[in-house]
């Protein structure tokens, strides 16, 4: 870390504790709070005008608070580079999905990958030709084959009637 990290980080934190220990000094419309618990003692530091003091005080460590925080955020962005976090946490969205392919534009034209599906289309339906073809066969020599047993079993059963 740089110099400059390290005292607005240092500067950060400090006035963020003296913020609190500041606004819990500071007494409530009601009295309540630790400026009754204190006994007046701000009173006394501070006098009669204890409450302007301590917003003034609060007010000027909110700034420095904010004034270096912002600034601490800025100074170590630039060092760490210009990713984000959710850049950092989750780099695989940035990545198309393996299976999504897009064919390139110089690479392919429209009516090469129109070609290819006709082909693809094609094969498909001589595919489907031939199974129903070879369905058709096999039907047929089944049927063939049923009414030929049939009729064997229609000539023995007349041969045993006689």
């Amino acid at each position: 870390m740089t110099f400059l990290t390290v005292l607005l980080f240092i500067l950060a934190i400090l006035s963020g504790l003296l913020m609190i220990v500041v606004i819990l000094l500071q007494s409530t419309k009601s009295g309540g709070g630790l400026g009754a618990i204190s006994g007046g003692v701000t009173e006394a530091m501070f006098g009669t005008a204890a409450s302007s003091v301590l917003l003034k005080v609060t007010v000027w460590l909110a700034v420095i608070f904010m004034g270096s925080t912002l600034l601490l955020a800025t100074v170590t962005g630039r060092v760490r580079g210009s990713r984000s976090v959710a850049e950092t946490l989750a780099p695989a969205a940035e990545e198309p999905p393996a299976a999504v392919t897009v064919p390139n534009e110089a690479d392919n034209d429209v009516t090469t990958v129109q070609d290819a599906a006709a082909q693809a289309v094609d094969a498909t339906s001589d595919g489907a030709a031939k199974a129903v073809d070879a369905t058709q066969d096999t039907a047929a020599k089944a049927s063939d084959a049923a009414a030929a047993g049939a009729a064997k079993a229609v000539d023995a059963a007349k041969e045993k009637d006689k």
